[in-house]
């Protein structure tokens, strides 16, 4: 019942901030994170995203993020009155997000920062991101502050429970490919994890695409649990028994891809059609006089599922803050849960098939 009043997103509080005379408004509810968080913390329900999808031959409209583009859009959208922001060191571009950060003239402690640590794919130019391991995470946390130029994040998270491209670690036990000897590799690092929160560097930490068997291996130590688990969710995958595995443990469910990322995603698993595209989804935002993205939006919202739409585009995050005045019907997210899977329906890899 608690976690339940907590993800009623249905009943939005303002509050008004001052920036630089300029009044601005944030309608964006948030939730009381639990487990391995500091007492009070509360995480919006919706943040911006700043994954750096870079265009290249192969995917040509990818929206490139650097430093400087990262800066522009975190600035936008703090003005807009967003207040959480998604990054990662591995996405090259916390520098210009600590730059917006500083400049917004918004108090730190009413803006919300996560990021991740431990593999994170190939990056800008090639580069991946972290190896797993107990000193590896202890000293990418370092280069997460210091690019950040802060002191803490409210919240951090273990990228991806597995790397088959095998980075160089400095933990002997995060050298081996087995099940048995990953399990040992993440518990290895969440305890890491645990120092990192117990020395007031982040103020909650969590995982990010750990299925249940990956989350397991960190409640089977009977320590702290984490507090979220970010994965990709949208009506091409949606895994609906993850979140409730999520809930029964008390760890926010946080979606990335909400919208199936329309600019570079669907060109790269072959999709007939990018989400926002679909009929269906068009068909319901006509309905409710909305954009197929609020849709989108509220498709996950509603399911309890907190998001991360990822844009620069000043008007779309108009619009993505624009989601907590209407409702859909249980008719219509059935129908988005129902939506024909294409082949590979993910943007990105699939954890479930690592050990």
């Amino acid at each position: 019942m608690i976690y339940l009043r907590m993800m009623r997103l249905l009943l939005p509080f303002v509050l008004a901030f001052l920036v630089n005379g300029t009044p601005v408004v944030s309608k964006v509810p948030t939730v009381l994170l639990r487990n391995s968080a500091q007492e009070g913390v509360m995480m919006p329900a919706i943040g911006i995203g700043t994954g750096a999808y870079a265009p290249n031959s192969t995917f040509p409209h990818g929206e490139f993020w650097n430093d400087s583009i990262a800066e522009m859009a975190v600035g936008e959208w703090l003005k807009l009155g967003g207040r959480r922001i998604d990054a990662a060191y591995s996405y090259h571009d916390q520098v210009g997000i600590g730059r917006a950060v500083k400049a917004s003239g918004i108090p730190r402690d009413e803006i919300f920062i996560t990021s991740k640590v431990g593999p994170g794919g190939s990056g800008k130019g090639g580069v991946p991101g972290g190896a797993l391991g107990y000193n590896d995470t202890l000293q990418q946390m370092e280069r997460v502050l210091s690019s950040l130029n802060d002191t803490y994040v409210d919240l951090l998270l273990v990228h991806w429970p597995y790397d088959p491209t095998h980075p160089p670690t400095s933990d002997p036990l995060c050298r081996g490919n087995t099940s048995s000897e990953m399990r040992a590799c993440r518990q290895s690092t969440w305890k890491a994890m645990q120092l990192i929160f117990h020395q007031k560097k982040a103020r909650a930490i969590g995982v990010s695409n750990f299925e249940p068997k990956h989350i397991q291996d960190i409640l089977d130590m009977g320590e702290m649990i984490p507090a979220v688990d970010q994965c990709e969710f949208h009506p091409y995958f949606h895994e609906l028994s993850l979140v409730e595995f999520c809930k029964k443990h008390n760890i926010i469910f946080n979606g990335y891809a909400p919208l199936g990322t329309p600019d570079w995603g669907p060109w790269s698993q072959n999709w007939t059609s990018s989400i926002p595209d679909l009929p269906v989804v068009k068909a319901i935002a006509q309905t409710h006089k909305r954009t197929p993205a609020q849709v989108l939006l509220r498709y996950s919202l509603q399911q309890g599922v907190l998001v991360n739409p990822r844009s620069w585009n000043k008007e779309h995050m108009k619009e993505n803050l624009d989601v907590f005045d209407f409702n859909l019907t249980e008719e219509e997210i059935n129908k988005l849960n129902n939506v024909p899977r294409p082949k590979h329906p993910k943007v990105c890899p699939d954890p479930s098939q690592y050990p």
